[in-house]
C-alpha cells in the first residue's frame, strides 16, 4: 500500500459530509468580532460613525468620513478554552493562536472646487472575516456505538463489493467503490474489512450485515477529538463619496478565499467478552477550499452635529467550493487489524449562498469629548443556501435549513471618551440564538484604549467571548452530539500612520 491515490467521484458525495449543511451555513455565515483594535474595543458598533478602516466591513460610506488618507495594521493574540459535555462527561481543552489578521488604506480626496461632491475616499481592507482555528476532546460513555453508522452505510451493498480479489488491494477497491458507487458504499467497505460488521451469509450476492462487538454493562467508552483550521480571508475594495458635507455613500466589491481543515480522531472501546473486537479507530480528514464574491452599499446622514444615522445591505456571498477526505481504520481483535486506503477523495466542485445581512446604525457625538454607537444586524439564517438546482440531495439541504435555522439578529453597542491624545473604549455584542432546536446564543465584551501622537496612533483591545455550540458526531447510525462551550480572550494591537 505504497502507491496513493486520488480519486474523483462522480456522483455528489452523500450524508456523512454534506449533512454538515447547517454546521456549512453556520460557519461560513456567522460574523466574527475581527478587525482593528478600535473598532474590536467598541464592539464593532459602527455603521454610523465611518472614519474607521473596519467600519468598511460595516458600512461601505464609512470611508468618505475619513479626513486624511491613511494606512493601517493590526495584529491579534487569542487563546481559547472548550469545555465539552459528552453524556455528562465533562472535557476541557485549551490552544492559542497569534495572527496579522488585517490591513487596510484609505485614499482621502477632497474637491477643491465649488461641487455638492466635497470629498471622495478610495480605500482597500484585507481582514480574516472567520479564523476555524479550534481544538477539543470529548470522553463519555454510550449505550450507543459506532457499528451503527457503518451499518446503516452497508445494509443494502451486495457482498461481492467489499470484499477483494487476489489481484486487488484494500485501496484499488475503496477507489473503485469511490469512483462508482460513492461514499456509503465506501463507509460500508471499511466496517466490514475492519471486522466491525460482518455479512448475514458468506455469499457473493448477500445484502445484510450484523455488529461483531457489543457493549459491556455501562455502554460503549468513546473518546473524539477534533482539530480544526483555516479560516474566510476577505479582500474589500471600496468607493465612497461625501455630498454637501452631510450625507455619505459607498459601495464594497468584496472577494473571499476560503479554506478549512476539520480532522477527527474518533475512539470507541469497553466491549464486552462475546465482541469479535477489543477496540476500534477511526479517523476523518476533510479540506474545504472555496473562493466567493460578495458586494455592499451603505449610507450615512448627519441628522443634526451631534447625531448620526446609517444603513446598510450586504449581499449573499457566492462561494464555489470543492472538498477533499482521507479515511483510515484501525481495529484491535487482540492481533490488530488496520484499513488505510491511502486515497484522497475530491468531490465536485458546488455552490453554496451565505444569508444576506441588513444593518442599521445610529450614534451621537459629544463633540470632541467621546460618542456612544449603536448597530443592530439582522440576519436570515434560513435563507443559506446550496445552490445545486439538479441536485435532490441538495435540495434536501436546503429543505433542513430552512426547519432548523431561523431569522435573528446581532446588537451591538460601543462607546469612546478622549482626553486629550488619549482615548478609552468599551463595547458589547449580544447575538441571538438562530439553531430552532439548541441556544447557540453568545455574547462578546470589550474594553481599549489608544493613543493619538499626531501623524499616527496606537490602539489596543481586549474582547471576551462565550458562546454555545454544538458538535454532532457522525451523521449517520451514531449521531449523538457534544455539547460546547466555547470562552475567547484575544488582545489585540493597531498601528495607524496617516499620509
Amino acid at each position: 500500500m505504497n502507491q496513493f491515490h486520488k480519486v474523483i467521484l462522480l456522483i455528489f458525495f452523500t450524508a456523512s459530509l454534506n449533512a454538515q449543511s447547517l454546521e456549512d451555513v453556520i460557519r461560513y455565515s456567522t460574523p466574527n468580532h475581527n478587525g482593528t483594535a478600535r473598532f474590536t474595543a467598541m464592539g464593532g458598533a459602527f455603521g454610523a460613525l465611518g472614519g474607521d478602516l473596519s467600519a468598511l466591513q460595516v458600512n461601505p460610506a464609512s470611508s468618505s468620513v475619513f479626513e486624511h488618507s491613511q494606512i493601517g495594521v493590526s495584529m491579534n493574540s487569542g487563546s481559547n478554552k472548550i469545555n465539552s459535555n459528552y453524556y455528562d462527561s465533562g472535557f476541557e481543552t485549551s490552544s492559542n493562536n497569534f495572527d496579522f489578521d488585517q490591513f487596510g488604506f484609505v485614499f482621502v480626496l477632497k474637491n477643491s472646487e465649488v461641487s455638492p461632491w466635497s470629498k471622495i475616499s478610495f480605500s482597500f481592507d484585507y481582514q480574516k472575516k472567520a479564523n476555524f482555528s479550534s481544538f477539543f476532546e470529548a470522553e463519555g460513555y454510550n449505550p450507543n456505538g459506532i457499528d451503527n453508522y457503518f451499518l446503516n452505510f452497508a445494509q443494502g451493498v451486495t457482498l461481492e463489493n467489499f470484499q477483494t480479489t487476489q489481484r486487488e488491494s484494500i485501496s484499488e477497491l475503496y477507489s473503485y467503490l469511490g469512483e462508482n458507487f460513492g461514499f456509503d458504499e465506501q463507509q460500508g467497505f471499511l466496517g466490514y474489512q475492519s471486522y466491525m460488521i460482518e455479512a448475514n451469509l458468506d455469499e457473493p450476492l448477500n445484502t445484510e450485515y450484523y455488529s461483531t462487538v457489543n457493549p459491556a454493562s455501562n455502554g460503549y467508552f468513546h473518546e473524539y477529538v477534533t482539530s480544526r483550521s483555516g479560516g474566510i480571508n476577505k479582500y474589500a475594495f471600496n468607493f465612497s463619496g461625501e455630498y454637501k458635507k452631510k450625507y455619505y455613500f459607498g459601495l464594497n466589491l468584496n472577494s473571499y478565499n476560503l479554506e478549512y481543515i476539520e480532522q477527527t480522531d474518533f475512539y470507541e472501546s469497553n466491549y464486552s467478552n462475546t465482541s469479535a473486537l477489543n477496540s476500534f479507530r477511526f479517523n476523518n480528514k476533510l479540506l474545504t477550499l472555496g473562493k466567493g464574491f460578495s458586494f455592499q452599499i451603505g449610507a450615512i446622514t448627519k441628522l443634526t452635529e451631534q447625531l448620526r444615522l446609517g444603513l446598510s445591505y450586504e449581499s449573499p456571498t457566492w462561494f464555489s467550493i470543492i472538498e477533499e477526505t482521507e479515511q483510515f481504520v484501525a481495529s484491535n481483535d487482540g492481533s490488530g487489524i488496520t484499513v488505510e486506503p491511502n486515497v484522497i477523495n475530491i468531490y465536485p466542485e458546488y455552490r453554496f449562498r451565505t444569508p444576506s445581512k441588513y444593518t442599521g446604525s445610529l450614534a451621537y457625538i459629544f463633540g470632541k469629548k467621546g460618542l456612544i454607537s449603536f448597530d443592530y444586524t439582522r440576519i436570515d439564517y434560513d435563507s443559506g443556501n446550496y445552490n445545486e438546482p439538479n441536485d435532490n440531495y441538495f435540495q434536501d439541504q436546503n429543505d433542513l435549513i430552512k426547519n432548523n435555522l431561523s431569522t435573528e439578529g446581532i446588537l451591538k453597542i460601543g462607546g469612546e471618551y478622549r482626553f486629550g491624545n488619549y482615548s478609552l473604549r468599551a463595547g458589547y455584542v449580544k447575538q441571538n440564538a438562530f439553531l430552532k432546536n439548541f441556544d447557540n446564543s453568545g455574547s462578546i465584551m470589550s474594553i481599549g484604549g489608544g493613543i493619538n501622537f499626531g501623524g499616527s496612533s496606537l490602539d489596543l483591545s481586549i474582547t471576551s467571548s462565550d458562546f454555545n455550540d454544538q458538535q454532532q458526531l457522525f451523521s449517520s447510525g451514531l449521531t449523538d452530539t457534544i455539547n460546547l462551550k466555547k470562552d475567547q480572550l484575544n488582545f489585540r494591537f493597531t498601528y495607524i500612520l496617516k499620509l
